[in-house]
């Protein structure tokens, strides 16, 4: 168990490492950048050149590259906000609500996010737009997960004989977790049916449909 949770310690490091690192590079590069013009205006102050103007162009230059560059600028620091941050890792099935946009995280840049979506798309999603919007994380912390569907009984059922059933179906099916509540809520009189709604927990979001269809081929 120790060797399991040294592994796992490591492995997390190693995930962080991975995250940090364009993150390190960018701030070198920068650094590289600010440090090669103080040397340069030093020289040019050293051999009597008046460094204002030389200053007042740069500004200027500046300037006009960070409105040409707004855009790839908004996504570098939205991206460093998630870096820091966190609000998912590589690895992590989200949805981005507003976008329309969802699966497994699989490359997060400085710029971009890279997103795999179920049917093996890859989606690639300025970081800007996932600052302006909600993100729903379905893997952490837990990746357990409860849906739920809806059942019509037909009027004159036994009512609580109708939700023992549906939960006692629900139960064996395959896949749903023993240790969590299985619920069956009668939550509308419908025009035709007693109408309960039927809820319980999966292992992992990427489940759903799969468990859908065992669940409703059970009380079907």
């Amino acid at each position: 168990m120790a060797e399991l949770d040294a592994k796992a310690k490591r492995s997390g490091r190693g995930a962080e490492g991975h995250l940090l690192e364009p993150l390190i590079l960018l701030l070198t590069r920068v650094g590289r950048v600010l440090v090669a013009i103080l040397g340069f205006t030093i020289l040019l102050s050293y051999f009597g050149v008046n460094i204002m103007g030389f200053a007042t162009v740069l500004g200027i230059g500046g300037l006009a590259i960070s409105l040409a560059a707004q855009d790839t600028i908004a996504d570098a620091i939205a991206g460093f906000i998630i870096l820091v941050d966190q609000p998912f890792r590589i690895g992590d099935r989200i949805e981005i609500q507003g976008e329309g946009t969802g699966g497994d995280v699989v490359d997060i840049g400085l710029r971009t996010t890279r997103i795999r979506t179920r049917d093996n798309r890859l989606v690639i999603v300025p970081n800007s737009t996932i600052s302006d919007n909600q993100v729903v994380n379905y893997t952490f912390p837990d990746p357990r997960y409860r849906i739920q569907t809806h059942v019509g009984i037909a009027y004159g059922t036994d009512i609580e004989m109708a939700r023992q059933l549906l939960i006692d179906t629900v139960r064996q099916i395959e896949g749903v977790l023993p240790d969590k509540p299985v619920d069956a809520l009668y939550v509308e009189m419908g025009d035709s049916a007693m109408v309960f709604r039927v809820r319980w927990w999966i292992g992992s979001y990427e489940d759903t449909r799969r468990m859908f269809d065992r669940v409703h081929t059970a009380l079907q």
